[in-house]
């Protein structure tokens, strides 16, 4: 059991231009990734000072059972839509690594669900070396995981077997279904709170400044008490406690053809 605090390390933000659609995929991935891993840490930093039987804790509990659904939507959205688009160009099979990857940590990360859900309804006793130690079990292979799973995606690698319009195409197919699955009360506060702000990804989530407004100046107070556990405030700023585990640009190149 651990009850240190050890935070882990954003993913290297890729080179390249949101406004191109084969430079996107990476650089958008690497984003949510981001946001993932940040949601983690702020579990792992903000366990240290709940203590069960206060309000406090029962929304520190609640956030931890959205940074959950977090990653499963992610993965979700990858295996049901994603990765069957990229296939269809790249082959099939070609996403087969990556599929592997979220085995690969999906027994750890299931026993923390478990964890969360026994917290929330009492049946089992807050102790913060098992909580943070549950994270651990999983957390490593999940980012290692994220990491590699970027180099699927490079640009160098779709163009020749994508057009712009085939990615374009599945873009809005995409956005349509997340705006279809999308809580507005939850997930878009979430992801500010785990965001990357100026300079990498300002931009993201992509979501219309209006709602974005909302969201922040409206629909923020119902949960108001969880996002108080985010990495960064509502408008996507990190912490002083989190930036030293914020991203830098990555140092790589297209492969020699």
């Amino acid at each position: 059991m651990s009850s240190q605090c050890q935070l882990f390390h954003c993913l290297p933000i890729p080179a390249g231009s949101k406004d191109d659609v084969f430079e996107l995929q990476a650089l958008r991935m690497v984003l949510i990734h981001n946001q993932l891993i940040r949601s983690f840490n702020s579990l792992i930093y903000y366990s240290g000072e709940v203590q069960p039987n206060t309000s406090k804790y029962n929304s520190f509990i609640a956030y931890a059972g959205e940074a959950i659904n977090l990653l499963h939507h992610h993965h979700e959205n990858e295996e049901v839509m994603y990765f069957p688009f990229l296939e269809s160009k790249l082959g099939k099979g070609s996403m087969g690594d990556n599929v592997d990857g979220h085995e690969a940590f999906k027994g750890p990360f299931h026993k923390f669900e478990v964890l969360v859900t026994k917290l929330r309804s009492g049946e089992a006793q807050w102790d913060l070396a098992t909580f943070r130690q549950a994270i651990y079990d999983f957390l490593p292979v999940l980012r290692e995981h994220l990491g590699e799973e970027i180099d699927t995606l490079r640009p160098w690698q779709l163009r020749g077997k994508f057009t712009a319009e085939d990615l374009l195409g599945f873009e809005a197919a995409m956005e349509k279904h997340i705006m279809a699955t999308a809580s507005l009360v939850k997930d878009p506060q979430l992801q500010f709170v785990n965001g990357d702000s100026a300079p990498h990804g300002a931009w993201f989530p992509p979501i219309p400044p209006p709602i974005a407004f909302v969201t922040r100046q409206v629909l923020w107070h119902i949960h108001s008490d969880w996002w108080q556990f985010g990495s960064c405030d509502k408008y996507m700023r990190v912490k002083p406690q989190f930036a030293p585990y914020e991203p830098v640009m990555e140092n790589k190149e297209a492969p020699a053809s």
